[in-house]
């Protein structure tokens, strides 16, 4: 049995007809569903999570409104509590800048003192010495000094080695007053 070449074209157009359709319409419209599927499940997932979005909103308000006190309690006081800090930095920049040694010991506040007070001990020449006195003492931090020592060595005989000038100081720096904000030497100029 031989098959004609009418009937193969037949047979042939039969499949490559419908074949020819699968691959033209179909497939890409399976793909268009493939890709319409997967941007539903997205859709949902962030539905879902903007559902949760109010909760969370409440739960942050709640947490804000519980700490919000707390925060204001320890910002009212921040010059205070940072100005001993910057202080220091203050007195060991300015003690490398002229080229001292310094060392800060803070001393224990005494009952109802509205002062820090700074133990502080150190070596320079006599005018760089003079010099970091006057910086603190001038500066905006408002340092003061209430009791303060340089040594002199003698020419004969010298406690350190370098035969450097002592310094011995008691610090003070008073409670920021209401209303004045601690400046970065930086912005000043």
């Amino acid at each position: 049995m031989t098959l004609s070449s009418y009937r193969l074209v037949f047979f042939a157009g039969f499949l490559l007809i419908p074949g020819a359709i699968w691959g033209v319409q179909v497939n890409p419209t399976l793909v268009d569903r493939t890709s319409f599927v997967q941007r539903q499940e997205n859709a949902k997932t962030v539905q879902a999570a903007n559902k949760l979005l109010p909760t969370q909103r409440d739960s942050l308000n709640e947490t804000w409104t519980d700490f919000h006190p707390v925060a204001d309690d320890a910002l009212a006081n921040i010059a205070n509590d940072l100005n001993p800090h910057l202080v220091q930095k203050r007195l060991y920049d300015t003690a490398e800048e002229l080229n001292c040694d310094l060392r800060i010991q803070p001393k224990p506040a005494l009952d109802g003192d509205t002062s820090v007070r700074f133990l502080i001990s150190g070596e320079g020449s006599y005018p760089n010495l003079v010099k970091l006195v006057d910086r603190l003492e001038q500066g905006q931090h408002f340092v003061r000094f209430e009791n303060l020592q340089l040594t002199i060595p003698s020419q004969d005989y010298s406690r350190t080695e370098t035969g450097a000038v002592r310094i011995v100081g008691l610090v003070q720096i008073p409670m920021m007053p209401k209303g004045l904000k601690v400046k970065d030497e930086a912005s000043n100029g």
